[in-house]
């Protein structure tokens, strides 16, 4: 048996076989006879289960690379192991880049994709609606090339499948040309964020804000398009490094955390001075793909939720309201970020515009209390949850949130109709436990 665990160390697995496919050929032949269930992992990024296994995980670590990039047509295809902190030089030097990224660059780009992980933008969509093409590894070993042209519903409902109907080995992004960020970080009360939240969202290419929920006030953050000069871009394997550098900053707040953890009536204090310390970011211009992910190597579980745009600001102040009054030991922030709506089946921004409103528990802490209590809140305000992140939902609860949640299951089946890329837990998702 071999071990594997996700990144927070919450999920755990023991397949029997691991699969290190060095071509699309082995990818192929590890997906039609590898022992079910067959599930693929990237970096462990997904706080839910969706790579356990006890039969075979496919790691595709080693498909990865730029295959071709067209700066005329503004895109470029990858390989799906591809990690996005890799990804930036070799886009950078093709005249390129992602439209937006979120702030965690570790993740493989096909598991990005595939549980549409997003950064923060009310006129920018996910990384998964940035798709315009992916092709397919089927269950049975077959090959699909998926686009709006070509077998269009996998490519409308695969975008955002979490490896339910195959296993992706190329990936056609839609991109534009280089730009560069400068970021700023300032302090602000809770009550003038809510009073002028449309405007700062607004003004800003990028906004977004993380709330301590004992503080009063919450810490701002904004990204803008610049022309300022920058420094010479940085290779993909300084990108690398700098996500895994532990920073004092970073030391100091896990001590807080274990502080927290073994002392929970000091959270409130403790937030109140991580909310004053947390803004002494840099605030120099930068590349686009350097400027967007921050080191985090703290390390936690999550809950998201994408809720209405119009729902956002009541949701988060409800969750943080409840944590003040059932004094929920917690040293993590909420982080609350703004998306464009997309047309992709198992979207959380499928048809409306949302926000997310994500809540950190850390990884040495028990999560249960915060994140039921979160989560009855999300689902009150209309909330969908990162296929990526915990939560609670069954395929009952999906049928409601979801108008293409038939069509979907439809599609899986068709293409998977033995469950070979069902594990437990996705058979749980799918109301396929009897499969």
């Amino acid at each position: 048996m071999n071990a594997w665990t996700n990144w927070s160390g919450h999920v755990r697995a023991s397949p029997r076989r691991v699969a290190k496919p060095t071509t699309e050929a082995e990818l192929i032949a590890a997906v039609r006879d590898g022992e079910a269930p067959v599930r693929v992992v990237g970096t462990g990024h997904s706080f839910t289960a969706l790579a356990e296994t006890g039969g075979t995980l496919l790691s595709l670590d080693a498909l990865a690379g730029v295959v071709r990039a067209d700066a005329n047509a503004l895109s470029a295809t990858v390989r799906a192991g591809s990690k996005i902190h890799a990804l930036g030089r070799p886009l950078f030097d093709a005249g390129l880049a992602l439209k937006n990224q979120g702030d965690i660059d570790r993740q493989a780009i096909a598991g990005a994709v595939g549980t549409g992980t997003h950064g923060t933008g009310p006129t920018l969509g996910s990384i998964s609606a940035e798709v315009a093409g992916f092709r397919l590894i089927t269950a049975d070993g077959g090959a699909l090339d998926c686009s709006s042209a070509s077998n269009a519903d996998v490519w409308s409902a695969g975008r955002v499948s979490f490896g339910s109907l195959g296993v992706m080995s190329e990936i056609t992004l839609s991109l534009r040309k280089t730009y560069k960020l400068r970021e700023r970080n300032w302090l602000m009360p809770a009550l003038d964020c809510w009073r002028d939240l449309a405007k700062l969202r607004d003004d800003h290419r990028h906004f977004e804000f993380f709330w301590f929920p004992y503080a009063d006030e919450v810490v701002a953050k904004s990204l803008d398009e610049t022309t300022e000069d920058a420094s010479p871009a940085v290779t993909s394997e300084q990108m690398k490094t700098r996500g895994e550098r532990v920073t004092s900053d970073q030391r100091i707040f896990k001590a807080g955390c274990e502080i927290a953890r073994l002392v929970p009536s000091l959270s409130a204090r403790l937030q109140r001075l991580f909310s004053k310390g947390a803004t002494g970011g840099s605030s120099r211009a930068r590349w686009s793909h350097e400027a967007f992910p921050s080191p985090r190597n703290v390390k936690f579980n999550e809950m998201e939720y994408a809720v209405p745009a119009a729902n956002g600001t009541d949701c988060i102040r409800e969750i943080a309201e409840t944590i003040r009054a059932k004094k929920i030991a917690t040293c993590f922030p909420l982080e609350y970020r703004f998306v464009k709506a997309d047309d992709i089946w198992l979207s959380p921004f499928y048809m409306r515009d949302a926000v997310t409103i994500s809540v950190h528990q850390y990884a040495g802490q028990d999560f249960k209390t915060l994140f039921d209590i979160s989560e009855a809140i999300f689902r009150r305000y209309g909330g969908r949850p990162h296929w990526g992140k915990l939560h609670t939902l069954r395929a009952k609860d999906f049928e409601t949130i979801y108008p293409r949640w038939e069509d979907y299951r439809n599609l899986r089946r068709r293409s998977d109709p033995t469950g070979r890329l069902l594990n437990s837990h996705l058979r749980t998702v799918f109301g396929e436990e009897n499969g």
